[in-house]
């Protein structure tokens, strides 16, 4: 039995960025109205989000389940389903949108669209982790595409145009082997029971034969590309580098998330035998993306960039805990998720904030922010030792656990893994110390917060030292859906090491 809800829960978290966002084309004249519009739109859904935390799961580990006629002659169903996993993305989603919006409160280049497509791509990203048909969830994963393409290529800056077309390149072609996929498992579990349906749990029942990994593989290279893994990865720090501020909280917070959750959700409990092959690949790619991600990041001297490849360090981390074959790792990597889109969407706020501020974000343009702008850098540290692992914040709960059950499993991935955590410091030391307490440049008058910027970094700073002092109130919600994806895809049983 799942929770009895008043009213179709998970269908008003969709239906209101959808309305906010056509609300938002009606108001493209009147742009105050629009911006109050958009802030009131991600407010709902946030405190929705949050509403969802109180209920329980049922056995089956579904807190809210919809279902409704959508294409009956494809076998296609509106389905949308949410478990203690896809809580904690829905919560990190409306949060982060929240904030997206307050960092761009004073946009002036054409506002009305630019919030309108912020929630849209809201929608989008809540619908990913939402849906359980396959079809429709394809829908949700294309629809994040768009609005994201044009934040990126009208609102960038200097190469948006080419950053915009690599990313849309890299996402589409990992998109289209993702279609093929789904349409052959489609096929093949009609011609089987004579059922063509797009339904999760029917098509878990499906015997791929020899199709398997082929069908496996295409899943993961679009959900690789997303995360994204080394060697698929460099359309990310150039579309983090030309992104408006709100467009890399997006891309850093959540659209890298989707690509982990499709892992969980669909790659692994549709194609058991062949996730548990993969797992020693995976890892490996974890490790590889943790340490290239951590070196490139060091070599940075524009501090966008810096962050950009540190996220692919953290999400090599997260890599690994799905690899693990443990269900402390597992949950150590999905708390890092959002551990991770909480301390890095933080710290491109900041950067956004910095930029706005000085015209730049190169290293050397910056320095002595410590004694004239104090409130602005001690967020700027405190960010930037959450984001390196510090104990007691947010991204060294997840961490410490991925890495305590990876050693359970595989001591030699775990042994590897940590040493990356030298790396993260070294990297994110010289940054704050270059901006902190650098050499400051001739003629430089640094301006320190606003009410508005304090409080939005505040409340980020509120859950990073929430996650890192009690993660029990976001691992609780995750223990009984983690036990259920892995006896499901059977992967304790079948984790495999390194040749």
């Amino acid at each position: 039995m799942v929770a009895t809800a008043p009213f179709p829960v998970l269908s008003l978290l969709l239906a209101l960025p959808l309305l906010g966002t056509v609300g938002c084309l009606l108001l493209r004249h009147r742009f105050e109205a629009a911006r109050w519009a958009t802030l009131a739109t991600t407010l709902a859904v946030f405190v929705l989000s949050c509403w969802c935390f109180t209920q329980s799961p049922g056995p089956d580990g579904w807190i809210f389940f919809e279902d409704y006629r959508w294409i009956p002659a494809l076998g296609a169903r509106f389905t949308l389903a949410m478990d203690g996993i896809s809580l904690l993305m829905v919560g990190l989603t409306g949060f982060l949108q929240v904030v997206a919006v307050l960092i761009s409160w004073h946009r002036k280049q054409h506002p009305a669209l630019f919030y309108a497509l912020l929630l849209l791509l809201e929608c989008g990203i809540l619908g990913v982790f939402l849906a359980t048909d396959l079809l429709l969830f394809y829908l949700f994963w294309e629809m994040m595409l768009i609005p994201m393409l044009f934040l990126i290529g009208i609102w960038g800056h200097g190469r948006r145009v080419y950053a915009a077309v690599k990313f849309f390149l890299f996402t589409l072609a990992g998109s289209l082997l993702m279609l093929l996929a789904l349409l052959g498992l489609y096929l093949l579990h009609g011609q089987q029971t004579g059922d063509y349906t797009f339904a999760l749990e029917a098509l878990k029942q499906t015997d791929c034969g020899a199709w398997e990994p082929w069908l496996y593989a295409g899943f993961m290279i679009a959900f690789l590309v997303k995360v994204p893994v080394v060697p698929l990865h460099t359309w990310l720090p150039d579309a983090h580098t030309v992104a408006p501020g709100a467009g890399s909280l997006d891309l850093a917070g959540l659209l890298l998330k989707t690509g982990v959750f499709g892992i969980l959700r669909f790659a692994f409990p549709l194609f058991p035998a062949s996730a548990a092959a993969s797992l020693p690949l995976l890892a490996s790619l974890g490790l590889i993306g943790l340490f290239w991600g951590a070196w490139c990041a060091y070599l940075q001297t524009d501090i966008k960039r810096l962050i950009a490849y540190s996220s692919i360090s953290h999400l090599g981390v997260v890599l690994l805990g799905i690899a693990a074959g443990s269900a402390i790792a597992m949950e150590g990597a999905i708390l890092l998720m959002v551990g991770h889109g909480l301390t890095t969407g933080a710290m491109f706020a900041l950067i956004s904030m910095l930029k706005r501020r000085t015209g730049s974000r190169e290293l050397d343009k910056l320095g002595g922010l410590w004694k004239e702008a104090p409130v602005l850098s001690w967020y700027l540290l405190f960010f930037g030792i959450a984001s390196l692992g510090l104990p007691g914040l947010a991204n060294f709960s997840g961490e410490i656990l991925v890495f305590a059950g990876t050693f359970q499993t595989h001591p030699i991935w775990s042994a590897l893994a940590v040493t990356g955590v030298v790396f993260a410091a070294a990297y994110m030391l010289r940054m704050i110390q270059g901006v902190l307490w650098g050499k400051r440049p001739p003629g430089r008058v640094w301006l320190d917060l606003s009410w508005r910027e304090g409080i939005t970094l505040g409340v980020l700073a509120f859950g990073t030292l929430w996650i890192g002092l009690y993660p029990a109130a976001f691992l609780d919600p995750l223990a009984l859906p983690v036990r259920l994806l892995m006896e499901g895809s059977n992967l304790i049983a079948s984790a495999g090491g390194l040749p």
